[in-house]
């Protein structure tokens, strides 16, 4: 598709950008069709955790997030399985002009041999050659049953399909103009940014990949108090065999020998709209979604590893794997758009991706015996333009909060979760799936209406993962939730492929516990009163 740490001893000016951080950044720039958001160092809005559950602060809703770094050459990450659709061969055969064999840094023999798990990846391509994957409509809904959803969210869309791509006009941005991407012709009801009059330079189809989780998930622990625990224990379990998902038991469970653990927090700020929803939001526009990484919003340069507070973390330590990744599309072939490649300021990334490939490639975290990535390798050798692509891509995430069924909030229009993803992506709400976006894929958008759940008494059905619990009090299939219950939502992510990292978030802005309903890890005691200015 045309889409368009230095040394270890590099000393970067970590003070300056401190002291940037203590005013107010600078808001995303380039943001089309929605709120104006100020961002806070670091620009991903994530920080250490706090507490389980929610604040109670009405200005902004904070989530807990448990997110899991891995390193590139895991075998379910990093798989180009939409180039490998027609480039397989040229992938596996390739080497550099320097003679960097592309099968001696992870796309070898056994990379090969997956073709068939590459090939279940829902894309363009393999939409088109195998029926893979469902694509979604411009109503955000998708275009074909997804079965894998209760019935009453098995909605179809009658098209024609959702694009998203390059717009055609730019946004002016602090460094110059800047190009955006968006959705071609996505409706108003779909959440992300849309191109200005629906012209792009490219634009593809978005696909996904559905039936990768089991609909219900397992809730394995419980807290002190004798009740199931939502927050540690809570297994998502792979359902189907697809889309590079192999080892799909190691995702969101600590390994120590494949992935390193961090507690975040996630802060949603309200958002100017009418509806005031609390909205996390970042994309290709205002710098993606890294949160593992601190950059400076002015330059867009990596700094360094998101601050940790290892007081809350399961080991007691900050421990994640170096960035391993280039924000840039870089396959491993002979790419014939290779020399015209630019970012979406215009510079050229020719020689950053040449230089990645010679130095072994996306899946190289171990390059020439330095102890050190491919990609660090590549940005060593690119200053300014390398430290402004050198990200963390390969990682998943999970969170969790309780919010209050009102019905009285259902009028005059009904409160909608919506979330939108190019990583894989599962929200369950009372152990039910009700948002279904495995996979691969561009910027795909999902979203579920609360009224729906309640009056399907979703979650409360017998054998139902959560039927018997106290979210279910007073529920029935004839009346649907009980006014005022209590219910429970998680949502997963798996952030597996490089270039692009967007993930968002709105949820209604009547999602605030009270004091007395948020459940209290006993983090919040430890984090202490720290402030936000970055420097913990």
């Amino acid at each position: 598709m045309n889409r368009n740490k230095r040394n270890m001893a590099l000393i970067v000016p970590i003070m300056v950008f401190l002291a940037a951080c203590a005013e107010d950044d600078p808001a995303p720039d380039g943001f089309v069709n929605g709120p104006q958001q100020k961002t806070t160092c670091p620009t991903d809005g994530a920080k250490p955790l706090a507490k389980e559950g929610a604040n109670v602060d009405a200005s902004s809703l904070s989530l807990d997030v448990v997110i899991r770094d891995f390193q590139q050459n895991h075998p379910d990450f990093e798989n180009f399985s939409e180039e490998a659709v027609d480039h397989l061969d040229d992938i596996y055969n390739y080497e550099t002009a320097t003679g960097a064999a592309m099968k001696a840094f992870g796309f070898d023999e056994d990379w090969y041999a997956a073709t068939s798990y590459h090939n279940t990846c829902g894309n363009m391509y393999t939409f088109e050659k195998f029926g893979a994957g469902i694509q979604i409509g411009v109503d955000g809904l998708p275009m074909q049953v997804n079965p894998f959803l209760p019935s009453y969210l098995q909605q179809v869309s009658t098209g024609p399909v959702l694009e998203y791509g390059e717009c055609a006009e730019t946004a002016t941005a602090i460094s110059g103009p800047r190009f955006l991407r968006g959705y071609k012709n996505a409706l108003d009801n779909v959440n992300g940014t849309k191109c200005p009059g629906g012209k792009n330079n490219w634009a593809n189809p978005v696909v996904y990949t559905p039936g990768m989780v089991d609909p219900y998930l397992l809730f394995t622990k419980l807290d002190n108090n004798e009740s199931l625990n939502m927050y540690e224990g809570v297994v998502v379990q792979k359902l189907n065999e697809r889309c590079d998902n192999r080892n799909f038991d190691q995702w969101f469970a600590d390994v120590p020998t494949v992935n390193k653990r961090i507690n975040m927090v996630l802060d949603l700020s309200k958002s100017s709209d009418e509806n005031n929803d609390f909205v996390y939001n970042f994309n290709s526009n205002n710098g993606g979604f890294f949160p593992l990484d601190s950059v400076n919003p002015v330059n867009r340069e990596w700094v360094m590893a998101k601050p940790c507070n290892p007081s809350i973390q399961p080991t007691g330590s900050c421990e994640i794997f170096e960035p391993q990744s280039l924000s840039i599309f870089c396959p491993p072939y002979k790419y014939q758009y290779a020399p015209t490649q630019q970012d979406l300021y215009g510079q050229s990334t020719a020689k950053l991706c040449a230089d990645w490939l010679n130095a072994g490639g996306p899946r190289a975290v171990n390059s020439e015996g330095t102890g050190h990535s491919a990609a660090l390798q590549a940005v060593t050798m690119n200053g300014a333009l390398g430290l402004q692509h050198f990200r963390n891509y390969g990682f998943t995430m999970m969170g969790y909060m309780n919010f209050q069924y009102k019905a009285s909030n259902q009028l005059p229009e009904p409160e909608v979760l919506k979330f939108i993803s190019s990583g894989d992506l599962w929200v369950f709400v009372d152990g039910v799936l009700v948002v279904d976006l495995g996979g691969t894929h561009l910027p795909a958008p999902g979203s579920v209406n609360i009224q729906t759940l309640a009056q399907n008494n979703h979650g409360c059905h017998v054998g139902e993962p959560l039927a018997a619990y106290s979210s279910c009090k007073g529920a029935s299939d004839v009346t649907g939730w009980a006014d005022g219950s209590s219910h429970h939502l998680h949502f997963f992510v798996a952030n597996r492929q490089t270039e692009i990292s967007d993930f968002s978030m709105s949820l209604p802005s009547s999602f605030v516990a009270s004091a007395s309903e948020i459940s209290y890890s006993g983090e919040a005691e430890k984090k202490g009163e720290e402030s936000d200015g970055c420097a913990y």
